[in-house]
């Protein structure tokens, strides 16, 4: 079998992306014929088409063949993978620069405690990167970074990750200040029932409790937040109410939002997690020390 071209895989995947040849050729940088030429030694190796072109003056953009469907799924998940490698091995120096996720969900003491983990293993590099609401997975895929913080229920799990559990965070409720339910000390999921709930743009369910407990659906109201920042400027704003940690509401103070416990719902659990193939000594030291630390704090 013929070795298989990377470079015709990007070729592929972006074809299908762009859906002309004109266009893909223009963001790979180089001619519409060596874009098809590309593509037709693909279709060789692989014995069949991949795309359907459509009759000249026709208004029908490309189509995926069955194969092609196939070797895109596939395409796409070698590249990542390619570029995780690549990745990796540019990080095998004696020096290890690890790159490590947080976000906005994350309590500063654990960003403080992956910090003094990596600079106790002695040759680490420690690189914060902030990483939006619901990339978290998604980036450490992509080897984008090397070991992330997450909020997620404490039954998550994910077959291409390792994950250990380092802190609860309790769930509270968001509201904007004058709301009638702002002068408790806490509320019940009951309480909330038919509260307009800000809808949420990553982990949905999870975050506007669908279902409820009593087997009812929220009163969930758009646009969904797509951050944080969205979420609580949309309960500032009066749009409605949301569902998030003690560490959001730690971060956010202002007179704008009040913050109250959840008497009976599940805390969030936040989560370090680490891509299951990566076994480099340096990762699994700053996980057992960060977690060694959370749990004195706690």
């Amino acid at each position: 079998m013929t070795d298989l071209d990377l470079r015709l895989l990007r070729y592929f995947v972006r074809v299908t992306e762009c859906g002309s040849f004109t266009d893909a050729a223009a963001q790979l940088h180089v001619s519409q014929p060596a874009l098809s030429q590309g593509i037709r030694r693909l279709e060789t190796l692989v014995g069949a088409p991949l795309l359907l072109r459509a009759p000249r003056g026709s208004t029908r953009g490309l189509q995926l063949t069955r194969s092609g469907a196939v070797l895109l799924t596939d395409a796409k998940e070698i590249l990542v993978r390619a570029e995780r490698a690549v990745k990796s091995a540019r990080r095998s120096a004696d020096r290890v620069e690890l790159h490590i996720g947080f976000g906005t969900s994350t309590p500063r003491a654990l960003t403080r405690a992956v910090l003094d983990a990596a600079a106790d293993v002695g040759h680490v590099e420690a690189i914060l990167e902030y990483i939006p609401w619901g990339e978290e997975v998604a980036t450490l895929r992509r080897g984008d970074v090397d070991l992330t913080f997450l909020q997620a229920p404490r039954q998550f799990a994910h077959a291409e990750l390792d994950t250990v559990a380092v802190q609860s965070m309790r769930r509270v409720a968001a509201f904007s200040a004058g709301h009638p339910l702002t002068p408790r000390a806490e509320v019940t999921m009951a309480d909330l029932a038919d509260e307009p709930i800000i809808d949420a743009g990553s982990d949905r369910d999870y975050w506007i409790v669908n279902p409820r407990p009593d087997g009812s659906v929220p009163n969930a109201v758009g646009p969904a937040a797509r951050t944080v920042d969205e979420m609580l400027a949309f309960v500032s704003a009066g749009r409605g109410m949301a569902i998030t940690t003690t560490s959001v509401a730690e971060r956010n103070g202002s007179p704008d939002l009040v913050f109250l416990p959840i008497r009976d719902i599940e805390p969030a659990t936040v989560f370090l997690a680490v891509n299951r193939v990566d076994r480099r000594p340096e990762l699994a030291a700053i996980i057992e020390r960060t977690t060694a630390a959370a749990a004195a704090a706690a």
